[in-house]
């Protein structure tokens, strides 16, 4: 083949060309669709921090009652406070992640806040004359804004989950020295 020939159709469809304007809003939309849910797994995530947070924090101050508290040592009450602000500190960490800090987008006709601070025939006529660069640009701005604020949850879940996981070692000694400190001497 000599060189002066273009190259040869890719047969998965795929080519050295650009993409189409049809193509390039049909990808930006798919990628924000794909960003949000993604951002829905961290919000998830998130939920789980938070409620096992508050589970092993109840679960401390349940195993506290009827102890022999005389004979709690220092050992016991500095365990117990590293744990309960490791397990704070993985729920502010994971409350960080849940809620993320959007901004603001005027005259967006992607970004929710934007779209709801227009009345509705406006909405529909700016939709109806946007040029289509216009429109991919941006949707271009939303998919970068929403990939921004997942990778921000998914750093915060990810240092929730580690903090979480830090504090069950001592949670579980503490409530295993309180369980002991609770059995009637022999």
């Amino acid at each position: 083949m000599s060189s002066s020939q273009p190259p040869a159709p890719d047969p998965a469809g795929v080519g050295p060309l650009p993409l189409s304007a049809d193509q390039l809003l049909r990808s930006l939309e798919t990628t924000l669709a794909r960003l949000v849910a993604t951002g829905k797994i961290a919000d998830s995530r998130s939920g789980l921090v938070i409620s096992s947070n508050i589970g092993m924090l109840g679960a401390l101050v349940a195993s506290f009652p009827g102890a022999n508290l005389p004979a709690v040592g220092s050992w016991l009450w500095l365990t117990a406070g590293s744990t309960a602000a490791a397990c704070l500190a993985s729920t502010t960490m994971a409350a960080l992640a849940a809620f993320p800090r959007p901004g603001r987008h005027n005259g967006s006709l992607v970004f929710f806040g934007s779209i709801a601070e227009m009345e509705h025939d406006a909405y529909f006529e700016r939709l109806r004359t946007v040029p289509q660069t216009d429109f991919a640009r941006d949707l271009a701005d939303q998919c970068l804004r929403v990939a921004t604020l997942v990778a921000f949850k998914f750093r915060w879940v990810r240092r929730a989950m580690a903090t979480m996981i830090a504090a069950a070692l001592p949670w579980l000694v503490c409530l295993g020295w309180l369980g002991h400190l609770r059995l009637p001497p022999p």
